[in-house]
This record gives structure tokens, sequence and C-alpha cells, in this order.
């Protein structure tokens, strides 16, 4: 098995293992100790739970470089697709998810990645109107890895904060 593959195998294990406790949230409603059970807290979240479904679920197709070639069109839907639930994703983290965090000293950093994120989306989607393919592909992809922050924060502190008690 390619490294890749186990890379990628390894985060949607990890993307599925993290979903199911936002999941139930839809079901169950927000725990007490977030202490906003109100209807528009609950479709904030919702509508951030599934936009960053979408742009975990179309990031490995989006950059892989098979679907680029012999898929253009399919491509260009799937990135505009992208780049809506990315913006949407971020929009949802400015205006509820971040103010609202049970972790106040995150608040900072999460200010600081989801401007980052919104920054290299835009820009990408400005070198990819001025037919500069490999910036949009540079960009897309560190707005990818600031995407992946929030991820990769969920797991440090469920795995690993123990370790540091």
């Amino acid at each position: 098995m390619s490294k890749q593959r186990i890379f990628w195998s390894i985060f949607f294990i990890l993307f599925i293992v993290f979903l199911i406790p936002p999941a139930s949230y839809l079901v169950t409603g927000l725990p007490d100790f977030f202490g906003r059970n109100d209807v528009v807290s609950k479709l904030w979240f919702t509508a951030h739970i599934f936009s960053g479904i979408l742009v975990y679920s179309l990031a490995p197709f989006q950059f892989s470089a098979s679907l680029r070639k012999k898929k253009p069109k399919k491509h260009r839907f799937l990135g505009k697709v992208y780049i809506i639930s990315s913006i949407f994703c971020i929009l949802t983290l400015y205006f509820s998810i971040i103010p609202n965090s049970l972790c106040k000293s995150c608040i900072p950093s999460g200010y600081m990645v989801t401007t980052l994120w919104l920054v290299f989306i835009i820009i990408a989607f400005f070198f990819i109107i001025n037919r500069k393919i490999e910036l949009h592909r540079r960009f897309m992809i560190s707005g990818f890895i600031c995407a992946a922050y929030f991820v990769t924060i969920r797991v440090v502190n469920i795995a690993f904060m123990g370790f540091f008690r």
C-alpha cells in the first residue's frame, strides 16, 4: 500500500470517528455544557458540520490528478461546491463556533487559521480565473491545511491531552 493511500485511509478513519459525536448532537441536541440549545445555535452547528463534511469529502477528489486530467468538467463543478462549502464552513466558524468555544485559549488561533483559510480560498479562486493553475493548486492545498487544523485540534484534545495532565 502506498504512503498516500495509508495517509488518506487514516484521514478518513479519523474523520468518521470525530464525525460521530457531532452527528449525534443533531439528533439529541447540543450537550448541556455548550450552554446553547436554541434553534439558531443548532442550525449554525448543523450547517457547520455539513459544510465541513463536504469540504473533507471533496478534498481527496479535488486534489487527485486523475480526476483533474480525465474529467475536467467534474473537477470544475466539484471545485465550485468545495469553495462554496469552505466559505460556508468559514462563516459558521466566525459567527457561531469560535466565539462560543469552550477552549478560550484556542479562540485567537481559531480566528487566525479561519482567516488564513478564507484568504487562501479567495486567492486560489483569483488564480484560477487568471489561469494560473499551479498557484491555484498551491493555495487550495494551503486552504485545506487550514481546514485540517480544526480536526487536528480535536484529535490532540481527545487523544493526547490526558498525557499532559
